[in-house]
């Protein structure tokens, strides 16, 4: 079937329906970076991307969680890096060469009344979660654009669509990823480099654990979540993957928000 313009139009009737997890998906022979792997969110993100047939670079300031990170992951490289450091942001996207996906995920949250934020505190949160993942970015970018073929994926926040008390550095920083993801995936998708992004809600991870194991803490994180529940790191993990994937060519610059409809509120 084809369109006015005489372009193929790919129908129901194409053979759309199978054969996409094992070819979509299939990353076989592609070379992905990981930042925060150590953590519970970039690990999951990054044996979902090893599942699939990737060679998985992992990165992280925590080496002891690298390490074990690495062990779970056969044919997984690591390379310590700390994110504040523009230095060694640099000598990261040197040892990770050329990179098929970024998936550009490390970053702190804090937390706390802001008058009480310290000028220490606002440099790091805003350096470690914005500045350092553009420098990262832009560096893994030249080589893609380059080849004229790869894929970033920044990860947001839910937070930068609505803010919370006690987490404005966090959701600031998270908000300015958001408009760089898609102000550079204007500049470089006629160059073959797609950049979008992914913006996690409230999701169970060791950092948050002990909060949400807590009986009348778990009511009010999930009280203005409609789907009633807190995500789950794997489901940001696939979420990742499809957003990286074939599966979401046509998505550009812009921002998956998975947080059980919260922005809905």
């Amino acid at each position: 079937m084809f369109d006015g313009s005489g372009a193929k139009v790919l129908s129901a009737g194409d053979g759309l329906g199978a054969g996409i997890e094992s070819t979509l998906l299939d990353f076989t022979a592609k070379r992905v970076l990981v930042t925060g792997a150590a953590g519970d969110i970039g690990g999951a993100i990054a044996a979902a991307f090893a599942a699939h047939g990737a060679t998985v670079l992992l990165a992280d300031r925590d080496h002891s969680r690298l390490l074990a990170r690495h062990a779970e992951i056969p044919g997984s490289a690591w390379h310590l890096f700390d994110q504040t450091d523009t230095a060694s942001v640099q000598q990261l996207a040197a040892w990770a060469g050329d990179v098929d996906v970024l998936m550009n995920n490390a970053g702190i949250l804090r937390t706390g009344d802001v008058l009480d934020a310290t000028p220490d505190e606002v440099q790091q949160v805003i350096q470690t979660n914005l500045i350092g993942p553009m420098q990262l970015a832009i560096a893994i970018a030249n080589g893609m654009a380059a080849r004229r073929q790869g894929v970033i994926v920044n990860t947001a926040s839910q937070l930068a669509f609505t803010g919370a008390a006690t987490r404005a550095l966090y959701a600031t920083a998270k908000a300015g990823v958001v408009q760089f993801t898609r102000s550079m995936a204007s500049e470089l998708g006629a160059r073959g480099v797609r950049v979008v992004a992914l913006a996690p809600g409230r999701t169970r991870t060791r950092l948050n654990a002990h909060l949400l194991d807590d009986e009348d803490e778990y009511r009010r994180s999930i009280g203005r979540i409609p789907a009633g529940r807190i995500g789950n790191t794997q489901e940001m993990a696939r979420l990742a993957l499809i957003l990286a994937s074939p599966l979401s060519d046509y998505i550009v610059g812009e921002s998956l928000i998975a947080d059980g409809g919260y922005v809905l509120e």
